[in-house]
């Protein structure tokens, strides 16, 4: 849920730059078992 509402607060046009782009490169720390795009849309 947080990396949905901070992707509509930052400027990306699409949660899939958005996450591999952002999340994955720069939150791997806050978010020690991040899963892969595709799980997220699936979650979603």
């Amino acid at each position: 849920m947080t990396t949905v509402i901070t992707f509509h607060q930052s400027g990306y046009r699409n949660l899939k730059t958005y996450y591999i782009h952002f999340v994955c490169l720069f939150l791997t720390n806050e978010f020690p078992e991040l899963v892969s795009h595709m799980r997220m849309l699936k979650l979603m």
